[in-house]
């Protein structure tokens, strides 16, 4: 069976990750074409195997979108570790010591 879905609803990323993790996924082949991502099932319950993959996917753009509204803060979280395990202090903490 042919589907085909919107790159605005899920990404091509999302896909991929999702079809790697469904079982049955090596039926799958994701092609993208311009603004949409065309979805070829070879096999005889392909109608379940796409509403798993959607399901899938939707875990993945979920996961996908969120790490990159929380990129920056992740970023800042990682750097203050890193400073702390070298153990120096932030800058901020030492200009208020005299």
């Amino acid at each position: 069976m042919k589907y085909e879905t919107f790159e605005d609803l899920y990404s091509y990323e999302a896909l991929n990750i999702a079809k790697n993790i469904i079982k049955d996924g090596e039926s799958v082949v994701i092609t993208k074409l311009k603004n949409k991502n065309i979805i070829n099932i070879d096999c005889e319950n392909s109608e379940k195997i796409f509403k798993e993959l959607m399901n899938e996917a939707l875990n993945q753009q979920c996961r996908i979108d969120i790490s990159k509204k929380n990129f920056k803060v992740s970023q800042m979280i990682i750097t203050k570790a890193l400073v702390s395990a070298l153990g120096e202090e932030p800058k901020s903490k030492k200009r208020g010591r005299k």
